[in-house]
Order: C-alpha cells, then structure tokens, then sequence
C-alpha cells in the first residue's frame, strides 16, 4: 500500500465537495473555450461587414450606416467588445474559482488535481 495522503484523511462529503469542486471547474474552463470561441466568431463576422463597406461605393447611406452602426459596435448595451467580456470573466470568475480549486486541492489532496480519480486507479492496481 502507498503513502498517506490528504484525500486518504478526508470526510467522504469532502471528498464529494472536492470532485464537484473539480467538475465545476472543468465546466467553466469549458465556458471560457466558448466564450473565446464567441470573441472570434464575431470578429469574423465583423470582417466580413467591413470588407461588405468597402464595396459599397454606389450605395453611400448604406455604407455609412455600417461605418457608424455595426464597424465600431460593441455587443452589449454599455458598448463592450468581446475582448472585454473575455478579460472580464478571466480576471472575475474564472479566477476566482480557480483560486478556490487550487486551496481546496492543496487542503485535500495535496495540491495535485484529479485526485478522486488517482485514488480509484490506485485501488484498482492495487485490487489487481
């Protein structure tokens, strides 16, 4: 049998809070990836408005109403960029719960990650 360690001497509701702990953040890694994946559909979509502007030499007040209206727009009411939304969610939640994953892996599992997982291997070497 191998060392002792935190998640060994953990209640099996910490043991719970950790793995949910882990799923949660899993999940909200996952809403970054689509919240980037958002910043550049935009922006592509932005791309294809402004090369659309620069075409419209016979049609001035459609052209200008894409220069004033949708080039410089941002996507929400205050006039956000995506690049604002993404800065803001990895500065704000993302972080935060990054920063209670770390403390709650360091407290129950020794600071290393997928610890319910490596404890169920373990045990399944050791059973073999």
């Amino acid at each position: 049998m191998g060392d002792r360690t935190a998640l060994d001497d953990a209640t099996e509701d910490e043991r719970v809070a950790l793995e949910e702990i882990e799923r949660g953040l899993e999940e909200l890694r996952r809403a970054h990836g689509a919240l980037v994946e958002f910043h550049h559909a935009v922006g592509r979509g932005i791309d294809h408005f402004d090369e659309a502007e620069g075409r419209l030499d016979e049609r001035d007040a459609l052209a200008e109403r894409l220069r004033e209206e949708v080039l410089p727009a941002g996507v929400t009411d205050d006039g956000k960029l995506t690049y604002q939304l993404v800065a803001e969610f990895e500065e704000g939640l993302l972080a935060d719960v990054e920063s209670v994953g770390d403390e709650a892996l360091a407290e129950l599992a020794d600071g290393r990650r997928y610890p319910i997982e490596r404890a169920e291997r373990d045990e399944l070497e050791e059973s073999a």
